[in-house]
């Protein structure tokens, strides 16, 4: 299948689809639901040499047609968070293998999900963990792989790369069109009525609340590059303090050291058992230099890592830590370094963890 028809019939069957589910079962079989229903907002489609990748992320409360996102990866393991050179693997995928409500996790990855995320208890699911250095996923060349409301918790050494996936679905470029699409219809006929395939009901409460503003909206964002940092954190501060269990949002603090030099990490978390997280945001954002005018930051991981292994090393210094406590009265020795991306990279940077804007959102979503 062409990638021009790969965005065809991904367009056209998902808008269709979704757009029917909005219209039908809100309304009918609104009290059978365990709380409102959400929506993607957006279809990402990957090319990569073997595979065409399609993703639904975001989520949303009314229906919208969907936006179309499309993109080249080098590969399918690269796309799915995979570091070179890592041996074993959790899952081996083939023909039309489908994971729903599950969790898969290198054994680090899975025991930083307790320690460090306490909400993704109420998403785990079924389990799969390795052993070791593995990665999570390995495509054989069967035709179709589907990945629905998935867990994937991968790791290199220390660093830790957490991913939570609405729907994503791989097929092998040599499968025609014509039988996409009836797979595509048979994951919506075995689905159940009042769990359709594609959507994500969550409990009634807080959560209306929680979804009032805008949330994050989607990995891939769009329209944020009018957005400075401070205008973003402030805007999504339940959203985080929810999703890493904090009590305390500090907003792109000036931290000075004392040869004169100074760090200005995007946000200081400090979370309910007294523990910190240090992190920067990989957005398409404005940010304001000395000289005062906004320009767009960098996304890439690599810069955001080089940046927080900087902070790391300000926090390892009692002097520095003696200042942030007197400026922002948050008392920081050993912070967990996260950055947020909006992208697939990883990192084998030691200590460093990498989480992406849907995930954060459904952890704060379970976290309700």
């Amino acid at each position: 299948m062409k990638p021009t028809e790969f965005v065809k019939v991904n367009s056209q069957f998902w808008g269709e689809h979704l757009k029917s589910v909005s219209e039908h079962l809100p309304g009918s079989h609104g009290r059978e639901l365990v709380g409102p229903l959400l929506y993607p907002r957006q279809l990402v489609l990957t090319e990569t040499p073997d595979w065409n990748i399609l993703e639904l992320v975001g989520v949303t409360k009314e229906f919208r047609s969907l936006d179309v996102r499309r993109q080249k990866a080098a590969g399918i393991d690269e796309y799915f968070g995979a570091a070179k050179d890592q041996a074993g693997t959790v899952v081996v995928l083939r023909n039309d293998d489908r994971y729903q409500d599950a969790t898969i996790a290198t054994e680090y990855g899975r025991a930083a999900l307790d320690s460090r995320y306490p909400s993704a208890e109420r998403i785990i699911g079924r389990e799969l963990v390795g052993t070791g250095e593995s990665k999570l996923l390995s495509f054989t060349p069967g035709n179709y792989t589907t990945l629905e409301r998935v867990l994937l918790a991968s790791s290199v050494d220390t660093s830790v790369r957490v991913r939570w996936t609405f729907l994503a679905i791989a097929i092998h470029r040599s499968e025609p069109a014509d039988k996409y699409r009836q797979y595509l219809q048979q994951l919506v006929n075995e689905a159940a009525h009042l769990d359709p395939i594609g959507t994500l009901a969550v409990p009634r409460g807080q959560v209306e609340e929680l979804l009032k503003a805008e949330p994050f909206g989607a990995t891939y964002q769009h329209g944020l590059h009018k957005t400075t940092v401070g205008e973003f954190l402030q805007q999504h501060e339940e959203i985080l303090l929810s999703a890493f269990s904090a009590t305390q949002l500090v907003r792109e603090p000036v931290l000075e050291a004392a040869d004169g030099t100074s760090v200005t990490p995007d946000f200081i978390l400090e979370r309910e058992d007294g523990s910190h997280i240090i992190g920067d945001l990989a957005l398409p954002l404005l940010e304001t230099g000395k000289d005062g005018k906004k320009r767009r930051r960098s996304t890439t991981a690599q810069d955001g890592v080089a940046r927080l292994t900087q902070y790391g090393e300000y926090f390892a210094n009692a002097e520095n830590q003696a200042f942030a406590k007197t400026k922002y009265n948050v008392e920081v020795t050993d912070p967990r370094k996260l950055l947020v991306l909006a992208t697939n990279e990883t990192t084998t940077e030691p200590g460093v963890e990498l989480v992406d804007y849907d995930t954060i959102l459904r952890l704060a979503l379970a976290a309700k």
